[in-house]
Protein backbone atom coordinates (compact mmCIF):
# COMPACT_ATOMS: atom_id res chain seq x y z
CA UNK A 1 0.00 0.00 0.00
CA UNK A 2 1.36 3.38 -0.94
CA UNK A 3 1.78 6.56 1.06
CA UNK A 4 -1.56 8.06 0.06
CA UNK A 5 -4.64 6.15 1.09
CA UNK A 6 -8.23 6.63 -0.07
CA UNK A 7 -10.84 7.49 2.55
CA UNK A 8 -11.27 3.78 3.25
CA UNK A 9 -9.69 0.54 2.09
CA UNK A 10 -10.88 -3.02 2.01
CA UNK A 11 -8.53 -5.95 1.99
CA UNK A 12 -8.70 -9.68 2.48
CA UNK A 13 -10.61 -12.80 1.69
CA UNK A 14 -14.06 -11.29 2.31
CA UNK A 15 -13.46 -8.67 -0.38
CA UNK A 16 -12.31 -11.34 -2.83
CA UNK A 17 -15.35 -13.50 -2.09
CA UNK A 18 -17.69 -10.52 -2.58
CA UNK A 19 -16.05 -9.78 -5.93
CA UNK A 20 -16.44 -13.40 -7.04
CA UNK A 21 -20.08 -13.45 -5.92
CA UNK A 22 -20.74 -10.27 -7.90
CA UNK A 23 -19.08 -11.73 -11.00
CA UNK A 24 -21.18 -14.91 -10.74
CA UNK A 25 -24.43 -12.99 -10.20
CA UNK A 26 -27.08 -11.93 -12.70
CA UNK A 27 -28.45 -8.46 -13.52
CA UNK A 28 -31.22 -7.24 -11.19
CA UNK A 29 -30.74 -10.20 -8.82
CA UNK A 30 -29.33 -10.21 -5.30
CA UNK A 31 -26.83 -13.07 -5.00
CA UNK A 32 -26.42 -14.35 -1.44
CA UNK A 33 -23.81 -16.65 0.07
CA UNK A 34 -24.73 -19.48 2.43
CA UNK A 35 -23.16 -17.52 5.30
CA UNK A 36 -25.31 -14.46 4.54
CA UNK A 37 -28.41 -16.66 4.20
CA UNK A 38 -27.80 -18.01 7.70
CA UNK A 39 -27.92 -14.45 9.05
CA UNK A 40 -31.01 -13.51 6.99
CA UNK A 41 -32.79 -16.68 8.19
CA UNK A 42 -32.52 -15.49 11.81
CA UNK A 43 -34.86 -12.60 10.97
CA UNK A 44 -37.49 -14.97 9.56
CA UNK A 45 -38.75 -12.36 7.10
CA UNK A 46 -36.51 -12.78 4.06
CA UNK A 47 -37.49 -14.99 1.15
CA UNK A 48 -34.67 -16.94 -0.49
CA UNK A 49 -34.44 -19.29 -3.43
CA UNK A 50 -31.68 -21.83 -3.82
CA UNK A 51 -29.58 -20.93 -6.83
CA UNK A 52 -27.43 -24.01 -6.41
CA UNK A 53 -23.74 -24.69 -6.55
CA UNK A 54 -21.63 -22.06 -8.28
CA UNK A 55 -17.94 -22.28 -9.14
CA UNK A 56 -16.12 -19.24 -7.76
CA UNK A 57 -12.56 -18.65 -8.93
CA UNK A 58 -10.16 -19.35 -6.10
CA UNK A 59 -13.00 -20.58 -3.86
CA UNK A 60 -14.19 -23.76 -5.50
CA UNK A 61 -17.83 -24.78 -5.56
CA UNK A 62 -20.11 -22.89 -3.16
CA UNK A 63 -23.85 -23.07 -2.58
CA UNK A 64 -25.57 -19.75 -3.23
CA UNK A 65 -29.06 -18.28 -3.08
CA UNK A 66 -31.15 -15.50 -4.60
CA UNK A 67 -32.76 -13.00 -2.26
CA UNK A 68 -36.33 -12.67 -3.53
CA UNK A 69 -37.82 -10.24 -1.06
CA UNK A 70 -39.07 -9.63 2.44
CA UNK A 71 -42.44 -10.37 4.02
CA UNK A 72 -42.35 -7.10 5.98
CA UNK A 73 -42.92 -3.79 4.18
CA UNK A 74 -39.59 -2.27 5.23
CA UNK A 75 -37.07 -4.32 7.23
CA UNK A 76 -34.70 -1.38 7.80
CA UNK A 77 -34.42 0.08 11.28
CA UNK A 78 -35.94 3.54 11.71
CA UNK A 79 -33.77 6.56 11.00
CA UNK A 80 -32.41 7.88 14.30
CA UNK A 81 -33.63 11.27 15.42
CA UNK A 82 -31.43 14.05 16.75
CA UNK A 83 -30.85 14.03 20.49
CA UNK A 84 -32.24 16.69 22.85
CA UNK A 85 -29.10 18.78 22.46
CA UNK A 86 -29.36 18.65 18.66
CA UNK A 87 -26.56 16.15 18.11
CA UNK A 88 -26.90 13.29 15.69
CA UNK A 89 -26.25 9.88 17.24
CA UNK A 90 -23.53 8.02 15.34
CA UNK A 91 -22.87 10.84 12.80
CA UNK A 92 -20.51 8.64 10.81
CA UNK A 93 -23.31 6.13 10.19
CA UNK A 94 -26.02 8.73 9.60
CA UNK A 95 -24.39 11.79 7.98
CA UNK A 96 -27.49 12.87 6.03
CA UNK A 97 -29.58 13.73 9.09
CA UNK A 98 -26.82 15.90 10.50
CA UNK A 99 -27.35 18.51 7.78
Amino acid sequence: VGQKMPHYCLFGDTVNTASRMESAGLPLKIHVSAAAKTIFDKFGTFQMELRGDVELKGKGTVTTYWLLGCTEPDPRPPTPQKTNNGEVPFPILFPAIGK
